[in-house]
């Protein structure tokens, strides 16, 4: 596909396709620290940022050289802005490992990595898909 050929130049690792839940905490749930669930394709990604007991903004992105560039969407004022968040560097040994099909799992900088996605997670990553692409 015409696509990938032209972004020979640097070999991009996509998140691998799948959903991720990270936090500013080691624990989910904890009123105070900032969620991130989201779920990539391979190439996009779409989410939600929250913080227990609160409200949540969804998001569409991608990454693009060592950041997420996110498009965020606030849920109050149904206004988009810009946002960008750091990825990890994958340090070679670990990757060497951790790597599919040339696809490198996500590591977002001052996040922790969260197994337990919950149904509430789940339902924020629905509500989220339709609300971007309404909005596409």
């Amino acid at each position: 596909d015409g696509a990938q050929a032209q972004a020979t130049e640097s070999t991009p690792s996509f998140p691998a396709p799948g959903q991720y839940l990270f936090g500013q905490s080691p624990q989910a749930d904890q009123v105070g620290s900032g969620y991130i669930v989201l779920e990539s394709d391979g190439q996009a990604i779409h989410g939600a940022l929250y913080f227990p007991g609160s409200s949540f903004d969804c998001f569409q992105g991608h990454v693009e050289g060592n950041a997420m560039a996110m498009t965020i969407l606030d849920s109050y004022s149904q206004e988009t802005y810009p946002y960008s968040i750091a990825l990890v560097p994958q340090g070679s040994a670990i990757a060497a490992d951790q790597i599919t099909d040339g696809l490198t799992p996500l590591s977002l900088s001052g996040f922790y990595t969260l197994d337990q996605i919950t149904a509430n997670d789940l339902r924020m990553l629905g509500v989220c898909q339709a609300a971007m692409t309404a909005g596409e």
